[in-house]
Order: C-alpha cells, then structure tokens, then sequence
C-alpha cells in the first residue's frame, strides 16, 4: 500500500494573511488618513514584508494546523509583535511608488527586460543576542551600510533599517537592489557594514565583504538558496561593558 502523500504547512502564512487582511479592513473602517490604498496588490505586499521577517513554523497534517495557530493566537506577545510588523508594512507600502500595479513589475520603474548587465546580491540574514543571556534580542535596530550609505532595498517590502521583534527571535533580513555594472562577467568586491543599536545596549559594527560577478540575469524572484548568514551579533547592556 503505498504511502500518503505528508501535507506540510507554515502556519505563519495563513496567521499572519488573516491578521493583515483584517488590520487593512480595521483601519480603512476607521477612514485614517494615512492609509490610502487597500488593493490586492497592498495587501500582498504588506503579507511577504510580514513573512519576510518572521520565522516559518512548519506543521504536518490538518489537526495540526488547527492547534498550532490557537497556540500562536493565545499568545499575547507573538500577536502583538506581528500586529507592529503588520502596521510597519502597511505604512511602508502605502506610501512607496507603487507603478507595478498597473505594469505587474515590483520594483518600481525597473523594466524586467535587462539592457545592461547587473551585480545581483543574496539575501542578507542574521541574528541579535542578549550577550549576557544570549537569548534572541527584540526592538534592536539594524541598518545595512555599502561604503558608509545605507543600502537601497530591492523593493517595498523590505526595509532598511529594519527591527527585530519577538516574534522573529533576533533575526533580521536583507535583499539589496542590483547594482549597474559596465559589462557581464565584471568581478567586484562590496565591503559592507551591519549596525546594529538597541536602547539601553553599547551599539556595534559588524562589517564583512561579499564577492560578486556581474550578470545579465535581473534577480527579480528571491532564490532561498542564494543568500549570505552574517555572524551572529551580540550586544551588551551599557552598564555591563565593563
């Protein structure tokens, strides 16, 4: 008899769909003035800035489904973070350029036809620790720096300087805008800087170097499998430095 097929799901995805499409309801009710769109198109972007941060939680099988989301909902600190995170994406959405929603391009006023060739870059990702408890640190601040200017993002739903919450256990994630290059196959070094502060910590810089070879291929979807873990960071509260 053979085996049945072993449903695997991330009940972020559904949890975190749920609580953006009912925040953008919640507050277009409320008529505030700062949200001034709540398209399809809004709404997923706003979900992948969400889940772009947060880390997956995989389950097999429906029963399993069903309870693991009551347990993210039942806890109160998980669901306030990822309501910020819904809030901070929402905000950062609605007031990007957001051409692509007639064009069906993300990145607004790129062509995805690639005149020229490009440095393409990995993702970015790392975490934040208390460095007496080294447990995950939240509400740190973390800002991605090329040549002391703080790097372009590749589209809306990815923010530079970007936080770290809870809910996403220290963890932090870039995706950097392609670079122009004079010609494919051009070898270049990109010496980088990740700050990272938190109040009531000692700041730090971790700075690290990522080699790249120009292309002509525009790295519009995200490859998982290409991307860069930066050494994890450690912050110390101030008064214990010493």
């Amino acid at each position: 008899m053979a085996a049945g097929k072993m449903n695997i799901h991330n009940i972020m995805e559904e949890f975190v769909t749920d609580r953006v499409n009912s925040l953008y309801d919640e507050v277009m009710k409320q008529k505030s003035v700062w949200l001034t769109c709540d398209c399809e198109h809004c709404r997923l972007d706003t979900i992948c800035y969400v889940l772009n941060r947060v880390t997956p939680r995989y389950v097999v099988g429906g029963r399993g489904v069903t309870h693991n989301t009551n347990l993210i909902k039942e806890n109160a600190q998980i669901t306030i973070d990822i309501e910020k995170l819904c809030i901070e994406g929402m905000r950062l959405v609605n007031t990007a350029k957001r051409p692509y929603h007639q064009s069906g391009t993300k990145r607004a006023g790129v062509s995805i036809e690639v005149k020229t060739a490009e440095f393409n870059f990995p993702t970015f990702m790392g975490n934040v620790f208390d460095g007496n408890s080294f447990e995950p640190l939240s509400g740190a601040s973390v800002k991605l720096s090329l040549n002391g200017e703080t790097v372009e993002m590749i589209d809306s739903t990815w923010q530079n300087p970007c936080n770290t919450f809870e809910a996403t256990k220290g963890s932090y994630s870039f995706w950097m805008a392609p670079q122009e290059a004079v010609s494919e196959g051009m070898n270049k070094k990109f010496n980088f800087t990740v700050e990272v502060t938190c109040p009531g910590y000692t700041p730090v810089n971790y700075s690290f170097t990522v080699p790249l070879t120009s292309e002509k291929i525009d790295s519009i979807e995200l490859n998982s499998t290409y991307s860069v873990k930066i050494q994890d960071i450690f912050l110390f509260k101030e008064e214990e430095e010493n």
